[in-house]
Protein backbone atom coordinates (compact mmCIF):
# COMPACT_ATOMS: atom_id res chain seq x y z
CA UNK A 1 0.00 0.00 0.00
CA UNK A 2 3.19 1.98 0.22
CA UNK A 3 2.45 3.44 -3.19
CA UNK A 4 -0.43 5.46 -2.33
CA UNK A 5 1.23 6.84 1.10
CA UNK A 6 3.09 10.16 -0.77
CA UNK A 7 -0.32 11.27 -2.00
CA UNK A 8 -1.29 11.88 2.01
CA UNK A 9 1.68 13.90 2.83
CA UNK A 10 1.29 17.40 4.64
CA UNK A 11 4.51 19.04 4.44
CA UNK A 12 6.81 16.06 5.33
CA UNK A 13 8.51 12.98 4.09
CA UNK A 14 5.52 9.98 4.84
CA UNK A 15 6.75 6.74 6.60
CA UNK A 16 4.92 3.73 4.76
CA UNK A 17 5.09 1.62 7.47
CA UNK A 18 2.80 3.72 9.60
CA UNK A 19 0.83 4.17 6.91
CA UNK A 20 0.25 0.50 6.72
CA UNK A 21 -0.26 0.57 10.28
CA UNK A 22 -3.17 3.11 10.26
CA UNK A 23 -4.62 0.93 7.31
CA UNK A 24 -4.45 -2.41 9.38
CA UNK A 25 -6.00 -0.46 12.38
CA UNK A 26 -8.86 0.50 10.38
CA UNK A 27 -9.23 -3.23 9.21
CA UNK A 28 -9.02 -3.95 12.88
CA UNK A 29 -11.85 -1.41 14.54
CA UNK A 30 -14.24 -2.11 11.26
CA UNK A 31 -14.12 -5.83 12.26
CA UNK A 32 -13.97 -5.99 16.15
CA UNK A 33 -16.06 -2.79 16.80
CA UNK A 34 -17.95 -1.35 13.50
CA UNK A 35 -17.88 2.03 11.47
CA UNK A 36 -19.08 4.30 14.35
CA UNK A 37 -16.44 3.45 16.43
CA UNK A 38 -13.84 5.08 14.26
CA UNK A 39 -11.86 7.75 14.85
CA UNK A 40 -8.51 9.95 14.79
CA UNK A 41 -8.24 8.95 18.75
CA UNK A 42 -9.35 5.07 18.23
CA UNK A 43 -6.80 4.60 14.72
CA UNK A 44 -3.99 6.53 16.33
CA UNK A 45 -4.14 4.60 19.69
CA UNK A 46 -4.56 0.99 17.23
CA UNK A 47 -1.93 1.88 15.09
CA UNK A 48 0.32 2.95 17.83
CA UNK A 49 0.84 6.15 16.42
CA UNK A 50 0.27 9.66 17.98
CA UNK A 51 -3.01 11.84 17.17
CA UNK A 52 -0.46 14.80 16.09
CA UNK A 53 1.24 12.44 12.82
CA UNK A 54 -2.47 11.77 12.27
CA UNK A 55 -3.57 15.02 11.77
CA UNK A 56 -0.23 15.76 10.21
CA UNK A 57 -0.88 13.50 7.81
CA UNK A 58 -4.14 12.82 7.00
CA UNK A 59 -5.92 16.78 8.19
CA UNK A 60 -9.41 14.77 8.94
CA UNK A 61 -10.85 11.50 9.92
CA UNK A 62 -12.42 11.99 6.09
CA UNK A 63 -8.47 12.32 5.31
CA UNK A 64 -7.89 9.09 6.87
CA UNK A 65 -10.81 6.79 5.25
CA UNK A 66 -10.56 8.66 2.04
CA UNK A 67 -6.66 7.53 1.35
CA UNK A 68 -7.67 3.83 2.81
CA UNK A 69 -10.48 3.59 0.60
CA UNK A 70 -8.19 5.10 -2.75
CA UNK A 71 -5.50 2.97 -1.21
CA UNK A 72 -6.86 -0.35 -1.56
CA UNK A 73 -9.42 0.16 -4.49
CA UNK A 74 -6.15 1.53 -6.99
CA UNK A 75 -4.37 -1.54 -5.31
CA UNK A 76 -6.94 -4.05 -6.45
CA UNK A 77 -8.13 -2.33 -10.03
CA UNK A 78 -5.11 -1.23 -10.87
CA UNK A 79 -6.59 1.70 -13.18
CA UNK A 80 -3.31 4.05 -13.54
CA UNK A 81 -1.69 1.87 -16.15
CA UNK A 82 -4.96 0.51 -17.85
CA UNK A 83 -5.71 4.08 -18.49
CA UNK A 84 -2.47 4.94 -19.69
CA UNK A 85 -2.10 2.19 -21.83
CA UNK A 86 -2.93 2.38 -25.85
CA UNK A 87 -6.87 2.14 -26.57
CA UNK A 88 -7.32 -1.03 -28.08
CA UNK A 89 -7.70 -0.92 -32.38
CA UNK A 90 -9.82 -3.64 -32.41
CA UNK A 91 -12.80 -4.42 -31.02
CA UNK A 92 -11.74 -8.15 -29.96
CA UNK A 93 -8.68 -6.26 -28.79
CA UNK A 94 -11.29 -4.06 -26.38
CA UNK A 95 -13.07 -6.59 -25.44
CA UNK A 96 -10.06 -8.85 -23.87
CA UNK A 97 -9.87 -5.68 -21.95
CA UNK A 98 -12.87 -5.65 -20.89
CA UNK A 99 -12.77 -9.15 -19.85
CA UNK A 100 -9.08 -7.82 -17.93
CA UNK A 101 -11.45 -5.01 -16.68
CA UNK A 102 -14.06 -7.47 -15.67
CA UNK A 103 -12.45 -9.77 -13.66
CA UNK A 104 -10.84 -7.18 -11.90
CA UNK A 105 -13.49 -5.65 -10.31
CA UNK A 106 -14.75 -8.60 -9.35
CA UNK A 107 -11.76 -9.76 -7.73
CA UNK A 108 -12.34 -6.32 -6.06
CA UNK A 109 -15.46 -6.19 -4.88
CA UNK A 110 -15.11 -9.87 -3.41
CA UNK A 111 -11.97 -9.30 -1.06
CA UNK A 112 -12.51 -9.59 2.61
CA UNK A 113 -11.54 -6.05 3.47
CA UNK A 114 -14.08 -4.28 1.10
CA UNK A 115 -17.37 -6.86 1.64
CA UNK A 116 -15.75 -5.57 5.11
CA UNK A 117 -15.91 -1.82 4.66
CA UNK A 118 -19.10 -2.34 2.85
CA UNK A 119 -20.82 -4.35 5.80
CA UNK A 120 -19.93 -1.95 8.34
CA UNK A 121 -21.10 1.21 6.32
CA UNK A 122 -24.31 -0.14 5.95
CA UNK A 123 -24.54 -1.41 9.58
CA UNK A 124 -23.80 1.69 10.45
CA UNK A 125 -26.70 3.96 8.94
CA UNK A 126 -27.31 6.12 5.87
CA UNK A 127 -25.08 8.86 7.84
CA UNK A 128 -21.83 6.82 6.10
CA UNK A 129 -23.57 6.81 2.48
CA UNK A 130 -21.00 9.50 1.15
CA UNK A 131 -18.57 7.05 2.49
CA UNK A 132 -20.18 4.26 0.42
CA UNK A 133 -20.36 6.32 -2.53
CA UNK A 134 -17.03 7.46 -2.13
CA UNK A 135 -16.05 3.50 -2.53
CA UNK A 136 -18.32 2.90 -5.36
CA UNK A 137 -16.66 6.19 -7.01
CA UNK A 138 -13.02 5.59 -6.21
CA UNK A 139 -13.37 1.47 -7.69
CA UNK A 140 -16.30 0.17 -9.68
CA UNK A 141 -17.25 3.79 -10.51
CA UNK A 142 -13.55 4.77 -12.16
CA UNK A 143 -13.60 1.78 -13.64
CA UNK A 144 -17.28 2.61 -15.40
CA UNK A 145 -15.98 5.41 -16.51
CA UNK A 146 -12.79 3.72 -18.11
CA UNK A 147 -15.41 1.08 -19.95
CA UNK A 148 -17.68 4.17 -21.28
CA UNK A 149 -14.56 5.61 -22.95
CA UNK A 150 -13.22 2.45 -24.73
CA UNK A 151 -17.04 2.09 -26.13
CA UNK A 152 -16.97 5.45 -27.58
CA UNK A 153 -13.26 5.13 -28.87
CA UNK A 154 -14.47 1.21 -30.45
CA UNK A 155 -17.68 2.89 -31.91
CA UNK A 156 -19.84 0.83 -29.49
CA UNK A 157 -23.19 2.34 -29.09
CA UNK A 158 -27.19 1.87 -28.72
CA UNK A 159 -29.81 4.26 -30.18
CA UNK A 160 -31.48 4.77 -26.77
CA UNK A 161 -28.87 4.22 -24.63
CA UNK A 162 -25.90 6.37 -23.10
CA UNK A 163 -22.25 4.95 -22.97
CA UNK A 164 -22.10 5.18 -19.35
CA UNK A 165 -25.57 3.47 -19.05
CA UNK A 166 -24.09 0.56 -21.00
CA UNK A 167 -21.34 0.12 -18.69
CA UNK A 168 -22.85 -0.03 -15.82
CA UNK A 169 -25.24 -2.52 -17.75
CA UNK A 170 -22.14 -4.71 -18.69
CA UNK A 171 -21.10 -4.54 -14.75
CA UNK A 172 -24.61 -5.71 -13.50
CA UNK A 173 -23.85 -8.75 -15.95
CA UNK A 174 -20.86 -9.62 -14.38
CA UNK A 175 -22.06 -9.37 -10.78
CA UNK A 176 -25.26 -11.63 -12.36
CA UNK A 177 -24.71 -15.49 -10.60
CA UNK A 178 -21.67 -13.93 -8.61
CA UNK A 179 -22.56 -11.11 -6.25
CA UNK A 180 -25.65 -12.79 -4.52
CA UNK A 181 -23.61 -15.59 -3.89
CA UNK A 182 -20.31 -13.58 -2.53
CA UNK A 183 -23.07 -11.65 0.09
CA UNK A 184 -24.99 -14.92 0.63
CA UNK A 185 -21.70 -17.38 1.23
CA UNK A 186 -18.99 -14.00 2.53
CA UNK A 187 -16.72 -15.26 0.19
CA UNK A 188 -16.37 -16.12 -3.99
CA UNK A 189 -16.35 -20.26 -4.58
CA UNK A 190 -14.85 -19.40 -8.05
CA UNK A 191 -11.47 -20.21 -9.14
CA UNK A 192 -9.47 -18.16 -11.13
CA UNK A 193 -9.96 -19.82 -14.41
CA UNK A 194 -13.72 -19.75 -13.71
CA UNK A 195 -14.11 -16.57 -12.40
CA UNK A 196 -12.12 -15.23 -15.73
CA UNK A 197 -14.76 -17.39 -17.67
CA UNK A 198 -17.54 -16.50 -16.07
CA UNK A 199 -16.87 -12.54 -17.20
CA UNK A 200 -15.68 -13.73 -20.72
CA UNK A 201 -19.18 -15.09 -21.15
CA UNK A 202 -20.76 -12.16 -19.84
CA UNK A 203 -18.89 -9.65 -22.00
CA UNK A 204 -19.33 -11.61 -25.08
CA UNK A 205 -23.06 -11.88 -24.74
CA UNK A 206 -23.68 -8.08 -23.58
CA UNK A 207 -21.15 -7.28 -27.01
CA UNK A 208 -23.34 -10.01 -29.13
CA UNK A 209 -26.63 -7.72 -28.07
CA UNK A 210 -25.36 -4.57 -28.70
CA UNK A 211 -23.69 -5.33 -32.39
CA UNK A 212 -26.90 -7.54 -33.57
Amino acid sequence: MTGIAAKTAKGRPVDGQKTLQVFAAIDSILEEQGIARLSIERIAKTAGISKVTLYRRFDTLQGVIGAYVETFTSEAMALDSLEAAPRPSSVEQMEAELNRLGVRLMELISQPRVMAFDNAIAAGGPQYQALKEQLYSQGPGRAMRHIASLFEHSGVHHPEVGTNDLAEMLFLMWQSGFYPRLKFLGATTLEPSQLSQHVAVRTRIFLSSIQS
